[in-house]
């Protein structure tokens, strides 16, 4: 939204904008209360969420959080909710490319050097079967384009 009203500005400059080019707005504003509606639910449900994440995690591999004699639980948990939090506001905003730009990109790479992208999808993988119980069809139709970014971005294994 902030990336398309800023380009609108530059391109109607000087002259009142086309409706082809104000569709983006009728758009955004036809799911806004779908956008609320989710955000306020993500906030609530986030440590419900969360505790269901892990459970599904575990589930799959009672090792999963384990490198070694180390347990990066916390420092999963903390990742997820900052990717989690973040989304959730790009949610409002309708920023695709912002949440890309400001966090996914760096993440990625940080991901990438400790070699956690499995780890990774099977979070977001499983955020996605947790949230099926939380978010109406219109919510989910809003919030997991940003998830499945997330995948995208965050799992992509990079050569070298």
């Amino acid at each position: 939204m902030l990336t398309e009203l800023q380009r609108l500005s530059v391109e109607a400059d000087g002259r009142y904008a086309t409706p082809e080019e104000l569709e983006f707005l009728k758009s955004y504003l036809e799911t806004f209360r779908y956008r609320i509606s989710a955000y306020q639910k993500l906030q609530k449900y986030e440590p419900i969420i969360l505790q269901k994440i892990h459970h599904k995690l575990i589930k799959t591999n009672p090792q999963i959080f384990m490198k070694g004699s180390i347990n990066f639980t916390s420092k999963w948990r903390l990742d997820t909710i900052r990717v989690l939090r973040y989304s959730a506001m790009i949610l409002l905003i309708n920023d695709p490319d912002y949440l890309q730009e400001r966090l996914l990109t760096w993440f990625a790479t940080i991901l990438q050097a400790f070699k956690v992208q499995d780890i990774t999808e099977l979070t977001y993988q499983a955020m996605s079967d947790v949230l099926e119980d939380y978010l109406t069809p219109e919510e989910k139709n809003v919030f997991f384009p940003l998830i499945e970014l997330n995948l995208a971005i965050l799992c992509k294994k990079r050569t070298s």
